[in-house]
This record gives C-alpha cells, structure tokens and sequence, in this order.
C-alpha cells in the first residue's frame, strides 16, 4: 500500500511549510496484518524520511481507522517516540455515531484529548 500526505508542517519548533511527503506500507508478518512497517520520504531535502512500526488499532473498514506508529524504542521495548492518527473516508469528518465511537475507543487507548482535526480537501 502507498500513500502521500500534503500539509502544513512546524519544523525545529517555529518554521511553518507546507510538507509533501509520500510513504510506502509493508506487512512483514502476513500473520499479523494490522501491524506494518511504513517507510516514508519527504519530497524535498529538509523534510525528514525514514521507516515506523505501524498498528491499526482499530477500523470498521468504512468510516475510520485510528492507528498508531512508534518512531523508536527505548531500551526495555516500549515505545519512545509515537504519534496515532484516526483517518477519515469523509473529507466532512464523522458523523455523531461514529464520532462516539471513535471517542470511546480513543478513551480505550488512553489518548483521549490528543488528536487535533485535520481538514481534508478530498482530493
């Protein structure tokens, strides 16, 4: 699976550019196809490019899909460096149902309060 993400991106904590970075999904395990490894690469030479390992928490395969990835590790295993993202198939957001849901399971995971909205331009 491949995909690419375009959007305003802070840099070294003040510089504010508009990011294009494309990614490439692999699954290295097929008995566990909810985690892969994305590696990804910005499309110009100041954006950062590298490899995560990638989780789908969890989806109903038509509205959302909220995921997590780990940059690094600390010594002991757990995950140093992470960051989750729920992902839209409207561009408009949820609707209140599955905006519930997708709450709850963000209370599930502890992250509840962590994730900001994203507009999409449904291109």
């Amino acid at each position: 699976m491949t995909a690419s993400s375009k959007g305003r991106v802070k840099l070294f904590g003040f510089w504010l550019i508009c990011a294009d970075m494309a990614a490439q999904y692999s699954v290295p395990d097929p008995t566990i196809p909810a985690k892969m490894y994305m590696t990804y690469q910005g499309l110009a030479s100041y954006l950062s490019s590298g490899g995560d390992n990638y989780w789908v928490i969890d989806t109903d395969y038509e509205n959302y899909a909220i995921t997590y990835a780990c940059r690094t590790l600390k010594e002991d295993g757990t995950c140093n460096d992470g960051y989750a993202i729920i992902f839209s198939r409207n561009p408009r957001g949820f609707s209140p149902a599955i905006t519930r849901l997708v709450r709850q399971k963000q209370e599930e995971i502890c992250m509840a309060g962590q994730f900001q909205p994203v507009l999409q331009s449904g291109m």
